[in-house]
């Protein structure tokens, strides 16, 4: 009887949804950036919602986001996930979505950040 009950709430555990942003537009957030085409809208949206991320978990972010494109472990357990928003096109330096996870997993920031090369 007990195992009948753990098995469901495992499962219930174990999923994660993803956090509901107003306007944000995954086929977009989906394509394949380039100097005419970016992620920069929808990365505005996503700050636009910033309270709507703030303590959302690892899991959640990558099933909204996807793969990060890079990520980077840092000091005290603290996490980052960069997602390209735009390549360097010309003398315009390339921008990315970061994502910073406490030592928790819980998103505690969000900004776009300028890369320079």
């Amino acid at each position: 009887m007990r195992i009948l009950f753990l098995i469901p709430l495992t499962i219930c555990l174990s999923c994660y949804k993803a956090p509901q942003i107003d306007g944000f537009d995954t086929q977009a957030w989906k394509e394949t950036i380039s100097c005419d085409q970016n992620r920069l809208d929808e990365a505005n949206v996503l700050l636009a919602n910033e309270q709507k991320l703030l303590s959302a978990n690892q899991n959640e972010v990558q099933e909204l986001l996807g793969n990060p494109d890079e990520h980077e472990l840092y000091s005290r357990n603290q996490k980052f996930f960069y997602y390209n928003l735009s390549p360097k096109c010309d003398s315009i330096p390339g921008q990315r979505l970061s994502v910073r996870f406490d030592a928790l997993g819980r998103v505690n920031e969000i900004q776009i950040i300028s890369v320079f090369d």
